[in-house]
């Protein structure tokens, strides 16, 4: 018997990667929705247009003549930009945040009224990735609770309390030193594991966590001096030498105004501070800790505060470390 979900799919043309295709061309495909990738797919530029269907189980980008997919069963969280609205809503004390100008609502992270889709999963080796698709309004949800009932985790269930649904995180070794600020003189390091950056403090929307580790990784791969750099929970990490592990945490978020920034050049801007803890992998050891502010001051989107951090913390690594000698790349 056919479903009423593909009865549905199939009584409409689709649009795929830009052109309307047959019903008969499209039996196996969900009616596609716009979207644009802002950050996390592997291959995949920044900011590329394409669409997203569930097709054979999976969540499928597709953008020009390629297709990325994503196996639900390995999504670990996914949140939608109303479930931010309703975690801030919900949540006394954390509103200001959002809404630095008094304003009293949830403030958009994009100019465009567009809906966000943010993904974390994790890939046939145990490394996390965290993904960001801005869709049309109205979609994101919808595709959100497909996902969940194709196995998917959550954070925020759609309907009833805030209780997180996600696993409980692995566990970390507690650093057993204090450190200084600065070495007097670089420490080896051949490689780096970055883990997902964490926000228990400040109700920091899951877009912003997302791209910060998404820019941190892709800028300490471009600047941080490393022969290595891994994603959380990797298992080819396992016997690296020389390999240190670097833990954020987010104590100051201010949420600004891109219209503002655009209008006046000075006014709303976006700031994000990060403690950043550099520590041995293998005993724990804390080696350095700093404090990075991102910030966007003049033009540019609030997401460009955590590009702007990533930039910064890479830069803090290249100055205090330094590969170890006879390891290659």
């Amino acid at each position: 018997m056919v479903s009423k979900l593909k009865v549905r799919l199939f009584s409409i043309p689709l649009l795929v990667a830009g052109q309307l295709v047959s019903v008969s061309d499209a039996q196996q495909s969900q009616t596609p929705t716009k979207a644009v990738q802002v950050t996390g797919l592997i291959g995949v530029k920044n900011n590329t247009k394409g669409s997203l269907t569930l097709e054979d189980g999976a969540l499928r980008f597709t953008h020009s003549s390629s297709s990325t997919d994503v196996a639900p069963n390995s999504i670990q969280d996914v949140v939608t930009g109303n479930d931010s609205q309703r975690v801030i809503r919900g949540t006394v004390g954390t509103l200001s945040l959002f809404a630095p100008y008094g304003s009293g609502r949830f403030l958009s992270l994009f100019r465009s009224k567009l809906d966000t889709l943010t993904i974390q999963y994790r890939d046939a080796d145990g490394a996390l990735h965290g993904v960001i698709f801005t869709t049309p309004v109205g979609t994101a949800d919808v595709i959100k609770n497909e996902l969940i009932g194709l196995g998917a985790r959550t954070s925020i269930p759609t309907q009833g309390n805030l209780t997180p649904d996600s696993p409980a995180p692995p566990d970390v070794k507690e650093p057993v030193l204090q450190a200084q600020d600065r070495w007097p003189a670089k420490i080896n390091a051949s490689a780096i594991t970055v883990m997902m950056i964490q926000s228990d403090e400040v109700k920091l929307p899951a877009e912003f966590q997302v791209s910060l580790y998404e820019n941190l990784i892709q800028q300490l791969q471009k600047n941080g001096g490393f022969h290595r750099v891994y994603r959380e929970g990797d298992r080819s990490s396992a016997d690296v030498p020389d390999r240190i592990v670097l833990r954020s945490t987010v104590r100051g978020f201010k949420k600004g105004s891109e219209m503002a920034r655009d209008v006046t050049t000075v006014a709303g801007a976006t700031s994000i501070t990060v403690r950043c803890e550099f520590t041995d992998n293998n005993d724990g050891q804390l080696l350095l800790a700093r404090d990075v502010k991102g910030n966007v001051r003049f033009l540019g989107g609030n997401l460009r505060a955590t590009y702007d951090f990533a930039k910064k913390a890479a830069g803090v690594a290249r100055e205090n470390f330094s590969p170890a000698a006879g390891n290659v790349k």
